[in-house]
């Protein structure tokens, strides 16, 4: 393992950093109506450890902006340093790489070193963007050992309305309310005495948030010119004909082509019907969580089996991007997910064991991941849609059969 010296973790650069922060903050306030609350933390100074849930693509911005003007060194996933321009711009702000879901000893050496040079540093538990407005991902309790080994305070930062203003399925952002408190999670004390499992409870405890239970106690109108376009990219079943896959979007309407359900995405996005014979669930949250329970009785089928073409793509080693390797089947079992196809004109399987698996990161109609260490293969499906299905099995496998049985209890 290579030694980790203090020029692999660079401070943010301050021209840029002290030149961009201050106009997105303000843009995010006035625009977004971004609101931050930062009583708790008035003297507090760095080092410390920054952790804050990942609900919108607007998280980096939004934690930056709460903590101006301490410089933050942010832990990002390595797909974003596979971009050339992403890269350079993350080499400058000092941004840590990590591979997701994988025990990457390189990057905790960095996290430790930014700390133990007075840095404060920013990590996003979960992991993944929400898919409905709840914690997404999955953080195991490594994150409280993490904690254990930095040794230092952790603060927190809580956002509500990040989902709703720019949720992952969409390519547009919507106008509302952006409110964010930071606190201190763990004193210095509190991380030095208490347990593994304690300091994960805190941990959890301090960065939930709900964007629709706290919408629904809000009601706070969102401009948007679609708000509803993408949104079957994260809800794929009928609640009507129970059918799969048969959802599309357009404007501020959700269709099933089977049977011509339709619901209608108001200012509040939330779900009305357009008409009296419609079916439907009133908030994304609700779907999805019958989406959840739709899917925990077919898993529970021994003989669970979910199949999709899709090409397949390497992060090959000194190129940037992912590199077309060949087309084939993927296919998800209770045990395994494998790929029987080519890989660079060969016939290949490759398995992938369900115990090596803790999520598959997902972008929205575009691909499906499985790490192996540093190697990632990323899927592009054929059918876009179904990838959410893929998403969520897994993750409901993983808790049913190889840990502890929880319903995506963190999410409720």
């Amino acid at each position: 393992m290579k030694k980790v010296t203090a020029r692999q973790v660079r401070k943010p650069n301050a021209f840029l950093y002290y030149g961009v922060t201050p106009f997105l903050k303000l843009f995010f306030q006035t625009f977004y109506r971004l609101r931050i609350d930062r009583s708790d933390i008035k003297d507090l100074k760095p080092p410390y450890l920054v952790v804050a849930g990942h609900s919108c693509w607007f998280d980096y911005i939004i934690v930056g902006s709460s903590l101006f003007p301490t410089r933050l060194n942010f832990v990002g996933a390595y797909n974003f340093f596979r971009d050339r321009t992403l890269a350079s711009l993350f080499k400058h702000l000092g941004v840590i790489p990590k591979f997701q879901y994988t025990k990457d000893i390189q990057s905790i050496k960095m996290m430790k070193l930014c700390v133990d040079v007075g840095g404060a540093l920013v990590l996003f538990p979960h992991g993944c963007l929400s898919n409905d407005g709840r914690p997404g991902g999955y953080a195991s309790i490594g994150v409280a050992k993490l904690v254990k080994f930095l040794d230092v305070p952790v603060v927190s930062v809580k956002t509500d309305g990040g989902y709703l203003t720019r949720p992952r399925w969409t390519k547009t952002s919507r106008r509302g309310r952006i409110e964010t408190k930071v606190s201190v999670a763990l004193t210095i004390e509190q991380v030095r005495d208490l347990s593994s499992n304690e300091i994960y409870e805190r941990l959890m405890e301090s960065i939930r948030y709900d964007d629709y239970k706290w919408q629904r106690e809000r009601m706070i109108p969102f401009k948007a010119m679609k708000p509803a376009e993408g949104v079957e990219f994260v809800l794929y079943k009928c609640p009507k004909c129970e059918s799969e896959f048969s959802l599309y979007s357009e404007d501020n309407r959700l269709t099933c082509r089977e049977c011509g359900n339709t619901v209608i995405m108001n200012k509040y996005l939330l779900f009305e019907p357009a008409d009296s014979k419609t079916v439907l669930f009133d908030g994304i949250d609700k779907w999805f969580d019958y989406q959840i329970d739709c899917l925990f009785k077919e898993i529970s089928n021994p003989a669970f089996c979910m199949e999709a073409a899709t090409e397949l793509r390497y992060n090959d080693p000194g190129h940037f991007g992912y590199q077309p390797k060949g087309r084939g089947v993927l296919t998800m079992t209770r045990d395994a997910v494998t790929y029987t196809g080519s890989v660079d004109g060969k016939d290949t399987v490759l398995e992938f064991p369900m115990t090596n698996i803790q999520m598959m990161p997902y972008a929205a109609g575009e691909y499906i991941e499985i790490a192996d260490g540093g190697l990632i293969s990323r899927f592009i499906f054929d059918d876009k849609p179904v990838m959410m299905k893929w998403v969520l099995a897994l993750r409901l496998i993983r808790d049913k059969f190889y840990e502890e049985f929880k319903h995506y209890e963190e999410t409720q």
